[in-house]
């Protein structure tokens, strides 16, 4: 598989809480016709296949370590992973902790909604290690999915609950909405988790979810992902 990034790279798009950088979300991108695109069918291919999830995971740390240190000393870097990888217990013989410790990385891994967690039990275990070692886990593209609330109860631990963007563009498009949304970000921060909004856009959305106390933020309204160099 070591061959697959052969032209394939990854951006990283900031996040923010207010006006300052926190962190950065690694994106795996490929270049076809002099564009930086998401790889879709190698990703569809390699759905909830674990080998996948460590290989990209092993990959970020290879190239994070090849950064300006000044880049990215402090900042919290956030890989998507499976949730299938969440599903069974972590071969953490598989994860280059050497790099991770002697760069001394902070890491998140932002489980993706695209497939089922199916054991949350085992699913906690694995993050109660990882945080056990530095390494803390996020929930992605909450409110796109059917599980996201029934995620929201069962896993523990949590570090960022990731609100999508299609939830995002309905609150700006029904306002009606908004005290529906304030019930439930209220009910996230009564659970200790902090909640980061992807998809800002522009300054009206931007107001609108800071009237709703969400303090995190990514989106082109900030930055569009870009390379580190």
């Amino acid at each position: 598989m070591t061959n697959l990034l052969n032209n394939m790279f990854f951006m990283y798009q900031p996040k923010f809480h207010n006006d300052e950088i926190f962190g950065y979300e690694a994106l795996l991108r490929t270049h076809e016709n002099n564009n930086s695109v998401l790889p879709i069918k190698l990703l569809n291919e390699n759905k909830g296949n674990v080998s996948f999830d460590y290989f990209i995971i092993n990959s970020v740390i290879d190239d994070l370590v090849k950064l300006p240190t000044s880049k990215i000393n402090n900042l919290l870097i956030s890989i998507n992973v499976s949730a299938s990888l969440f599903s069974m217990p972590i071969d953490f013989s598989l994860i280059n902790f050497e790099l991770i410790n002697k760069f001394e990385l902070k890491l998140d891994f932002e489980i993706l909604e695209s497939d089922v967690i199916v054991d949350y039990a085992i699913c906690n275990k694995n993050i109660k290690y990882l945080n056990s070692v530095g390494i803390t886990v996020s929930m992605d593209d909450f409110g796109k999915g059917y599980s996201s609330i029934r995620r929201l109860i069962n896993i523990k631990n949590i570090n960022f609950i990731k609100i999508d963007k299609i939830l995002i563009d309905d609150l700006i498009k029904d306002k009606s909405i908004v005290d529906k949304l304030r019930l439930l970000f209220d009910f996230i921060n009564k659970l200790n988790v902090k909640i980061i909004a992807e998809g800002v856009e522009d300054k009206k959305t931007l107001k609108t979810l800071q009237g709703l106390g969400v303090k995190y933020f990514q989106g082109f309204y900030f930055s569009k992902p870009h390379v580190i160099s």
